[in-house]
């Protein structure tokens, strides 16, 4: 299955989906430095900057899959009782399924209610929708809750609610109920710092210290050395906006067993 991958960052819901025999066919991705990382490691595979330019393109390649996560400033807490000035991009999200018409749609974003709406705008382009919830404390010990919208054309909720097994009125759950135990807050952007409680410390010794960028990649479900090369604020914004690849890939595995 071909995909094109939204908001790509630094690459961790393709590499999820890659997992299970997703390929990324074109991606889209306005930082910079992600560009750089991105064209390290998938090699050959277009990249475009602006989401609001490709809307308009006659001859983006075709694809049977549009997934991404728009910028979530706005929902986020982590911003606390910060302004954010990150533009709400998800209807030129909606823009671009609804002109390439994918069989697959699937979009990742913090909790927030808005998420009904763009679930609402999917069901009238015609496409069955469920929202799966996963918190990445189940995976690397990272608490990242976040919701999945996944929507298959031409078909109708129940269908595609079949595929996640274990769903639950209104929601899907994504894999099993948290164990009573800890785990580290949400990573942000900044070097040293996570979610609304602020600074995670490592106690050795001689006192506490931030995590270094190897531990927020383990964190993040990366492969270790995946942000290498970059400045230590760099690998702090990659991280901290990191889908955790395992969270696409049980997605993925999910979708590639309706192909069958």
């Amino acid at each position: 299955m071909k995909a094109g991958s939204l908001f790509t960052g630094c690459g961790g819901m393709d590499l999820g989906f890659h997992r299970v025999g997703i390929d990324t066919a074109w991606m889209c991705e306005r930082d910079r430095q992600a560009r750089q990382l991105l064209r390290m490691k998938f090699p050959g595979v277009p990249i475009y900057h602006d989401i609001r330019a490709i809307v308009e393109f006659d001859d983006l390649p075709p694809v049977e899959f549009i997934h991404g996560g728009d910028p979530c400033p706005r929902h986020s807490r982590a911003r606390q009782t910060a302004t954010s000035t990150s533009p709400d991009l998800s209807g030129y999200f909606l823009a671009l399924v609804g002109r390439c018409r994918p069989r697959w749609v699937v979009r990742e974003n913090v909790l927030a209610p808005t998420v009904d709406h763009f679930t609402a705008a999917l069901d009238a382009l015609g496409y069955g929708v469920v929202v799966i919830g996963i918190d990445g404390a189940e995976i690397t010990g990272q608490s990242r809750p976040r919701e999945f919208v996944v929507g298959l054309r031409e078909a109708t909720r129940e269908s595609v609610r079949k595929f996640f097994p274990d769903a639950l009125p209104g929601r899907v759950r994504g894999q099993t109920p948290l164990l009573a135990r800890e785990a580290a807050p949400c990573l942000i952007v900044r070097p040293g710092r996570t979610g609304a409680v602020g600074q995670l410390l490592i106690w050795e010794s001689k006192g506490g210290r931030a995590l270094d960028c190897e531990e927020r990649e383990r964190l993040a479900g990366l492969p270790p050395g995946w942000t290498e090369g970059f400045s230590r604020e760099c690998r702090a914004r990659f991280t901290g906006n990191a889908v955790i690849p395992a969270m696409a890939e049980w997605i993925g595995r999910r979708i590639m067993e309706a192909k069958r």
